[in-house]
């Protein structure tokens, strides 16, 4: 790189002239660049500075360094110094070196402006020997030990410093922002100011400021930053949309304070001595100018205290690059942001997408700071859930602190009823995690799920799950509970396994809570539900049997969950043997199947001979008088098949069981031996017995037997008519009730169809009734004769009807066994 020089100061008397002019020049500086650089480098004494100095006074005199951007864009950089007499001995000559840096090209070894302050190259008197050649290079020179002094500069200039670097970077930003203005006795401390400035402020506006450490006159300056004593300040002073004055001896202006991050970082960053600082971040990703993110996330790597508003764009910045950081660095910077003494700790949102960016690239024990913050946010808040966290998150000290310090949170939410159930589920594993010990807690904590799990409007079912998965010991209480449950109220434990889809695996043999897992809801109109309990069976794998009585008693509640099986599907439960029901409790649900059947249940008497035959001391007295009369209800309604029935006493038979039976029984009793009395094969001798009985409620079942439709259809045929009429004109005068019925049953039943029959049929039944009784034909045949006729009796039947099939007889068609109950 060439650099042309040029040396300015007062000459004697030659070809171009007295007084102050260019007196060394290396060729090639245009004419243009001189006459631009002759009104920037010229010299004005302090107006205090002494008429005579001494060789020690001049020493005091302020050096004018700058640099200063010329109109054709090449830069001039210039240092001016007192030199106290001219060539004639006269007071007041100055010198100024300056190189020409040309347009478009950094200084050599791409340095700032200001860091050539001490270079050793500066002149102080021109060269002689004609025109100095350009010069390769500017060699810094800074003073010795001017690293702490700055350090201690910067520290004492605590907040100045910040709101200089964000005035700073106004000016890098809009080039029409206001002058900075350095206001110091010794210009020393503004060449201090620029070169703390310059370190940290991007390479670019760094090499790109333009400056004068001194001028007497502020207000002609063209520099972006003016060096002036604060006398000359006052020039300025009041203008602050032109002038950023910065004066520490003025005791009349407010303490310095911005809200610039950037600027607080970086003057908290050499306030700490950590410059170095400020070359390393310019090699991380992401470092854009002014960025506070990346200088901030170095800082805290160093342990240097960031402001507050940095600590963010530190996490910022480290969430968007998670892979900037080695690893020792990142595990210091995550521990320094999860500091919550640190101004601007980081909130668990914030914490929890840091610790997001850093999954799976980064061993748990780097990010361990994060999750140990977050966890123990987590437990301090009612309202949040903690964390599920991987094994290892935590390393051994992270655990033992933070069981010391969790331990009573962690329980005392466990404890709390009214913890919501994701936050139970985080705390269980913090629990877990930490090792805390809650074993104590989980019975109660089990009795509450276990309470909700069967409250129709109870918990969320996911979150309930979440609550189990948490913890397998808590989740095989509950199991344990609901399985207690389940052998009690099998269908509400059903209902609730069906919303809840609870997990059911682990040891342990839960029969009831299978079952109920297995179960589905049994509609009404299932025909045959003892084919349903086997398929329970199957599906709960207890295909060999339900084994356990108790067992057996939650299988059925859940198939019939009425506890009302009907009579054939009770006798098909009751070949799984009575022992068994009766330890189950289930022995009087085949019971009431079989007594409070339905009349027109028919397989209810063939069960109540079934449970007879398991023996009358498994049952009470008053199931025992009606299963028997129930029993015999069996035998009336099939007497060609019973053994009991040709030996007679049916209707005191009757009568006797049904002394304390119940109503409904008695009624299905009389109604069944009403059907047999009124067959034509009935047993010999029970008519008269029934007749004798003078019992209202057997009377009277007969009576509503025989004017069922089921009798007047068959009455049409004649042996019936014979046989209806020889019963209902027998056993006059035996008893009154007897009486009333059977000519009740003469006139409202058996003469109205007398009435329509034909001729033939008439003739038919007196041919039966001469057979069977031959001294009741007359008696008939008057009986038939319609009242006051004069002709003969049948006359009105002497034509058959044609439309009229053969009437059926009675023992040819069998009433159906309900017919009529």
């Amino acid at each position: 790189m060439s650099l042309l020089q040029m040396h300015y100061t007062s000459a004697p008397p030659g070809p171009d002239g007295a007084g102050f002019r260019f007196t060394a020049v290396s060729p090639g500086v245009p004419h243009a660049v001189l006459r631009e650089a002759e009104q920037l480098v010229g010299y004005e004494p302090p107006r205090d500075a002494p008429a005579r100095p001494s060789d020690a006074e001049l020493g005091l005199f302020p050096e004018m360094f700058g640099f200063t951007r010329l109109s054709d864009g090449s830069g001039l950089l210039s240092r001016t110094v007192y030199t106290g007499a001219d060539y004639s001995g006269r007071w007041g000559n100055f010198h100024a070196h300056a190189v020409l840096v040309p347009a478009g090209e950094p200084l050599p070894d791409d340095l700032p402006p200001i860091a050539l302050w001490g270079a050793a190259e500066w002149a102080d008197r021109s060269p002689e020997g004609g025109p100095p050649p350009p010069l390769d290079r500017l060699t810094p020179g800074l003073p010795d030990g001017l690293g702490p002094t700055l350090t201690a500069f910067a520290a004492a200039a605590g907040p100045r410093l910040a709101v200089l670097l964000a005035d700073l970077r106004r000016l890098a930003e809009d080039p029409q922002a206001p002058q900075v203005v350095l206001a110091e006795p010794d210009t020393r401390d503004v060449v201090h100011w620029l070169i703390v400035a310059c370190a940290a402020l991007p390479r670019d506006v760094a090499r790109d400021l333009t400056f004068t450490t001194y001028t007497r006159r502020p207000q002609h300056a063209r520099q972006q930053v003016v060096g002036v004593r604060p006398e000359d300040a006052r020039t300025v002073a009041g203008q602050p949309h032109r002038y950023a004055v910065h004066d520490r001896a003025d005791g009349s202006a407010g303490p310095p304070a911005t809200d610039d991050v950037w600027a607080l970082t970086a003057a908290a960053v050499w306030a700490a001595g950590a410059n170095p600082l400020f070359q390393r971040v310019r090699r991380l990703p992401g470092a854009g100018p002014f960025a506070a993110g990346p200088l901030a996330a170095l800082a805290l790597t160093e342990d240097v205290p960031v402001p507050a508003g940095a600590v963010a764009e530190a996490a910022r910045w480290a969430t968007a690059h998670p892979r900037a950081l080695d690893e020792a660095a990142l595990e210091t910077f995550l521990r320094a942001v999860c500091d919550e003494d640190r101004p601007g700790a980081l909130d668990p949102d914030a914490l929890a997408a840091l610790l997001a960016a850093f999954r799976d690239t980064v061993p748990l024990a780097v990010t361990a700071p994060v999750t140990a913050r977050l966890l123990a946010a987590a437990v301090r808040d009612p309202a949040a859930a903690p964390p599920a966290l991987p094994p290892g998150a935590l390393p051994e000290p992270y655990r033992d602190r933070l069981a010391g310090d969790l331990g009573e949170p962690v329980r005392a939410g466990l404890a709390t009823p009214a913890t919501p159930h994701r936050r139970t589920a985080g705390l269980l594993r913090t629990a877990r995690t930490l090792g805390v010990e809650h074993a104590d807690l989980l019975p109660g904590l089990a009795e509450r799920l276990c309470r909700q799990v069967l409250d129709p409007a109870g918990a969320d079912p996911d979150a309930v799950r979440e609550v189990l998965a948490a913890s397998d010991p808590l989740r095989q209480r509950l199991l344990d509970l609901l399985e207690t449950r389940a052998a009690d109220h099998p269908e509400a434990v059903a209902a609730a396994l069906r919303g809840a889809r609870l997990p059911l695996d682990g040891p342990g043999d839960r029969p009831h809570l299978r079952l109920c897992a297995a179960a589905e809801p049994v509609g009404s109109g299932t025909a045959n539900r003892t084919a349903v309990l086997g398929e329970l069976l199957r599906r709960a794998g207890l295909d060999g049997g339900p084994g356990s009585p108790l067992v057996l008693r939650t299988a059925m509640g859940l198939v019939w969950p009425d506890r009302t099986p009907t009579a054939a599907e009770a006798s098909s439960l009751l070949t799984r043997g009575a022992a068994l029901h009766q330890a189950a409790g289930t022995w009087n649900d085949l019971v009431s199947a079989a007594v409070d059947a339905p009349a027109s249940d028919a397989d209810a008497p063939l069960l109540a001979r079934l449970l007879l035959a398991e023996g009358v001391e498994a049952l009470g007295r008053a199931a025992v008088g009606d299963l028997k009369l129930l029993s015999l209800v069996q035998a009336l309604q099939h007497p060609d098949g019973d053994p009991t029935v040709p030996h007679g006493n049916l209707v005191h038979r009757v009568q006797a069981l049904s002394q304390g039976a119940r109503p409904a029984v008695q009624k299905r009793a009389a109604h069944a031996l009403a059907l047999l009395l009124l067959r034509p094969t009935r047993p010999a001798g029970e008519v008269r017995a029934l007749a004798e009985s003078n019992d209202p409620s057997l009377i009277d079942a007969y009576d509503k037997a025989a004017r069922s439709p089921v009798l007047t259809d068959f009455l049409t045929a004649p042996h019936r008519v014979a046989d209806c009429y020889l019963v209902w004109t027998s056993h006059q005068g035996v008893g009154p009730v007897w009486e009333l019925t059977r000519t009740a049953l003469l006139d409202e039943v058996l003469r109205p169809v007398v009435r329509r029959l034909p001729e033939d049929q008439l003739r038919a039944a007196a041919d039966v009734l001469a057979r069977t009784a031959p001294g009741r034909r007359a008696g008939f045949e008057e009986w038939c004769r319609p009242p006051g006729a004069v002709k003969q009796i049948f006359r009105r039947f002497a034509v058959r009807r044609p439309d009229r099939a053969p009437e059926p007889r009675w023992g040819d068609v069998r009433p159906p066994r309900d017919e009529g109950r």
